[in-house]
């Protein structure tokens, strides 16, 4: 048996789910779609005869098995003593109670009630601390084919990056937007990312209040490889995000090297990491930009805009950042015209989104998407939307998500990159 002194392992472990309980046993078939094989017992035996076998396990043992008479709980701990072990508690269990300190291998809690999506990604940061691999997704259920837009023989997730040389454009309703969209339209484990950590907005665009942030996972030089599903909030559309730290004087003592790694990591429990930046190149989005697999450049129809994103083109081709960029023009139903524009950068427009002053205003009040406000997708600021989670992912939308399409003068600002 494998266990956390050896080498990492080139073998996918089975989850051992010891439980009763219905609604916890329906991860499984979130983990059999990532690619990683489940077990369900409900009784002392069925468990031993799964453990008399050669199987490489990690193990959840519901908590609430402490009060089945026929499944002595201080047994089954026994029983598990050498697997990697997921607790899952009653919202008033004292952790500390069930605490054994002798344990050779990883020992996490959970709290119940627990999401599917949770919980899966719970065990996969238990998983990767135990040693074990995750598959890779040529390893998981057949998927439909990503098609020309992938930029990566990575592969993890794809780490998207929203960046603008002007403050104002948009990137963060962009952002929201996408990563909304990745979730409710393609079902994509997705993670939206606040960058932008002394003044980003994403909490208040999607109406997120949290204590947990990007501190928990970059405030120390060496953080907890469970911190990284626990520091996430999760959203209606089905996204996760990882907010800006809630305390500014909490900012200067982030370890900016550590975010990023941290984001890296990310990338092996999210098919998606959308990432909102500031509008800078200071040394974070350098570093961001660096470990991009694709960058989504915003930039709106005015001189201003235009002038500093040509400047940032010239910087992207010496840093070897241009094969990655996807121009995304905002408010492409007011300023300068396209055409002029693509002439002038001398990129493609990849998408185009128009503008929308009241609709978008409703959204930000009410700590929405578009996605929610127009599920319909009949406004074409939602279409253009959906263009760019489209671009994102590689693959036209799902038959049943898709709307009826209208014809639009600007309908060819919608091709791919």
């Amino acid at each position: 048996m494998l266990r956390l002194n050896t080498p990492m392992a080139a073998v996918v472990p089975t989850v051992l789910l010891v439980t009763k309980d219905p609604d916890v046993k329906l991860v499984a078939a979130t983990l059999e779609a990532d690619g990683i094989p489940s077990r369900t017992v409900g009784s002392l035996r069925e468990l031993q005869r799964a453990l008399a076998g050669d199987r490489v396990y990690v193990a959840v043992i519901d908590g609430d098995l402490s009060t089945d008479p026929g499944f002595p709980i201080a047994a089954t701990f026994e029983r598990v003593r050498e697997e990697p072990l997921l607790v899952l508690l009653s919202p008033d269990t004292d952790a500390t109670t069930l605490n054994d300190p002798h344990r050779p291998v990883a020992e996490e809690y959970a709290r119940k009630p627990i999401s599917q999506s949770v919980l899966a990604l719970r065990l996969k940061a238990l998983i990767l601390a135990a040693g074990y691999q995750l598959p890779t997704p040529s390893a998981a259920p057949a998927q439909p084919p990503s098609g020309p837009l992938e930029l990566s023989e990575d592969l993890r997730g794809e780490l998207t990056v929203i960046f603008s040389v002007k403050g104002g454009s948009g990137k963060s309703t962009i952002a929201v937007n996408l990563a909304a969209g990745l979730a409710s339209l393609y079902g994509s484990q997705t993670l939206l990312v606040d960058a932008d950590l002394w003044f980003g907005d994403l909490g208040v665009l999607l109406n997120l209040a949290s204590s947990r942030s990007s501190f928990d996972i970059a405030g120390a030089d060496n953080p907890d490889l469970f911190a990284l599903p626990k520091a996430v909030v999760q959203h209606s559309s089905g996204a996760s995000v990882l907010l800006r730290p809630p305390d500014p004087l909490s900012v200067e003592k982030l370890k900016l090297r550590t975010f990023v790694e941290a984001l890296d990591r990310y990338r092996s429990l999210y098919e998606h990491v959308i990432v909102d930046t500031q509008a800078s190149l200071d040394e974070l989005n350098l570093d961001l930009l660096e470990a991009a697999t694709r960058v989504l450049l915003v930039v709106t129809p005015e001189m201003g805009a235009l002038h500093n994103t040509a400047r940032f083109l010239g910087i992207a081709e010496r840093l070897g950042y241009s094969d990655k960029l996807s121009l995304i023009l905002n408010r492409s139903n007011s300023g300068i015209q396209a055409e002029d524009l693509q002439r002038t950068l001398g990129i493609p427009v990849a998408c185009g989104v128009v503008s929308a002053g009241r609709m978008m205003l409703d959204a930000v009040n009410q700590g929405t998407t578009l996605f929610a406000m127009d599920p319909t997708q009949r406004e074409r600021i939602t279409q253009d939307l959906a263009a760019i989670v489209e671009l994102v992912a590689g693959r036209e939308q799902p038959v049943a998500q898709r709307p009826a399409q209208r014809s639009s003068p600007l309908r060819f600002l919608r091709r791919s990159a």
